[in-house]
């Protein structure tokens, strides 16, 4: 079945997209870091490397240099999109929300990444495609998928509305502030690590069943609306796929997260460490 024909889904596996390289149109994106892609990458891939698009912590670019960037890879505004990296798909899924955040449906990360594509024994290579024909991408800021301070302030006196962290465990369990944030978390806020809706073994997200269940014990509603944070809105927007998938509607990305939440002041909580006498302690300061 021709790719173009296919149900719209956040993620591909590795067997599907291999049966699909020579489909036209098809746009895959290596969003991997350093020079990986000289050395081997998934055929007809293209390189987006450190674009704006995903190592701009704090902030989306602006349509214009989306739909800029997009084009130059040759993607119009119907193309099905492919991205991959191997980061646990860290900026892979960055690209899939940017995307969607502007308004384009058609995109997909590769689950597993490049390390399940390489395990699968799938063919790569370490020659560049051609010059891509510029395409006719064009943006549209779908406001549902952003979430700014003032959402996330409003969210902590909200019950309809609940907040994700997905720092990392010594990023919220900090106690004193450092040069780019402070200490603490967002009152109110669920904390689960981004990495552990990923299977390590192979890469791949958990089963939708198995990250429905992981959230729904942390505390997180299905029904209620979701933001979710990091330090920049990278990670968060990897949570913000991976609630998706589990069946989560509402998933906005807070992209100035933490950074920002800091620079503003904001009120935050602090955790008691594990190691102290009273773990349930908690300190809110401003």
């Amino acid at each position: 079945m021709p790719m173009h024909d296919l149900p719209e889904k956040p993620l591909i596996s590795a067997n599907r997209l291999a049966a699909q390289l020579d489909q036209p149109g098809l746009v895959i994106v290596d969003t991997r870091k350093g020079d990986g892609y000289d050395s081997a990458h998934i055929s007809g891939a293209r390189k987006l490397g450190l674009s704006p698009l995903l190592h701009h912590p704090g902030r989306v670019e602006t349509p214009e240099v989306v739909a800029a960037e997009m084009t130059r890879l040759g993607a119009g505004s119907d193309a099905p999109v492919v991205a991959y990296d191997d980061e646990n798909n860290l900026f892979g899924a960055r690209l899939w929300w940017v995307l969607r955040h502007y308004g384009h449906q058609r995109v997909r990360v590769l689950d597993g990444g490049w390390d399940g594509w390489v395990a699968a024994g799938l063919p790569v290579t370490d020659r560049a495609p051609g010059d891509a024909q510029p395409g006719d991408f064009r943006a549209q800021v779908l406001p549902a998928w952003l979430a700014d301070t003032a959402d996330v302030q409003s969210a902590v006196d909200t019950p309809e509305v609940q907040v994700l962290d997905v720092r990392g465990e010594a990023e919220w369990l900090r106690q004193a502030p450092t040069e780019s944030s402070i200490a603490g978390h967002v009152p109110g806020a669920l904390h689960m690590v981004w990495t552990d809706v990923i299977d390590p073994e192979t890469h791949r997200f958990r089963p939708a069943s198995a990250l429905r269940d992981r959230f729904i014990a942390l505390g997180l509603r299905p029904e209620a609306e979701v933001i979710a944070y990091c330090q920049g809105g990278i990670r968060a927007a990897h949570g913000v796929l991976a609630l998706r998938l589990a069946g989560f509607e509402r998933v906005r990305n807070y992209e100035g997260s933490w950074a920002e939440w800091s620079r503003r002041n904001m009120p935050t909580v602090i955790e008691a460490l594990p190691t102290e006498t009273n773990t349930t302690e908690l300190r809110t300061t401003r």
